[in-house]
């Protein structure tokens, strides 16, 4: 089992710190989940390990990869889904277009046939390749963003908000993939979201975030059933609401 740990992840603007000390740990075969309300630093850390932060803010952290420091990481480590398909995709390309792009920028082979399996695997059916993303629905185009990641063949991939603007049943099937993809492929999932329900369903290990920081951390039994944070307790709380549930009450 592999295991990239991210150490002292700080961020700065100016005199602001915008995340502090944030370490995290994300096994192959597992799904760690990152959970935080808005504006709690989930998405900043994501963005960080990317490669993708702003040239004004300042970044400095330590990385391990099965427990050797290393100095970066190579280009395509990690895949990525974003939390709104519908504007990730240029309207004016195919799917299939779109997956030749997506390669060529890692510089990696392009094989239509690993595209059509790929989309197989995700539940699409084979004419997803020549369509444009305004002739597919939400859950397609979550469907292909997650078979144009799944063709970088990285060790982790990086799933920021995988299920919003889903309705329900879109969300389960979506989450399913991703545990599959976790379970079948040995990747590694780092799970950015506000909704306790999608880490209930999907997530072995859990991190909390609040205002830059890691305020609890453990399996996702012993935090869903023993939270200590308040912030943590009111994560939960607010997805137990939806169904009337009080986890606080005797």
């Amino acid at each position: 089992m592999s295991v990239i740990e991210i150490q002292n992840l700080n961020i700065t603007y100016k005199e602001k710190t915008l995340l502090n000390n944030i370490n995290l740990s994300i096994k192959s075969g597992k799904i760690t989940a990152l959970i935080g309300k808005s504006g709690s630093g989930k998405t900043l850390t994501a963005t960080a390990l990317n490669g993708f932060l702003a040239s004004n803010l300042s970044l400095n952290f330590d990385l391990f990869l099965d427990h050797k420091k290393i100095s970066s990481l190579s280009k395509g480590f990690f895949a990525n889904i974003m939390q709104n398909p519908a504007s990730a995709f240029d309207p004016l390309h195919t799917m299939g277009h779109t997956a030749k792009e997506s390669l060529s920028a890692l510089n990696l082979k392009f094989d239509k046939n690993e595209v059509l399996e790929a989309f197989k695997d995700v539940g699409l059916e084979k004419r997803v390749y020549d369509l444009y993303p305004f002739e597919m629905s939400g859950g397609m185009l979550q469907r292909a963003m997650i078979a144009i990641a799944l063709l970088q063949k990285s060790p982790f991939l990086i799933a920021d908000e995988p299920t919003t603007d889903l309705d329900l049943i879109v969300q389960g099937k979506i989450l399913d993939i991703l545990k599959e993809i976790c379970t079948n492929k040995n990747v590694g999932i780092l799970l950015i979201t506000h909704d306790f329900g999608v880490v209930a369903k999907i997530a072995d290990d859990v991190f909390v975030i609040d205002d830059g920081k890691i305020i609890e951390k453990g399996g996702i039994r012993e935090i869903f059933n023993f939270p200590n944070h308040e912030i943590t307790k009111a994560l939960i709380n607010a997805h137990l609401s939806l169904y009337g549930i009080n986890k606080d009450e005797k």
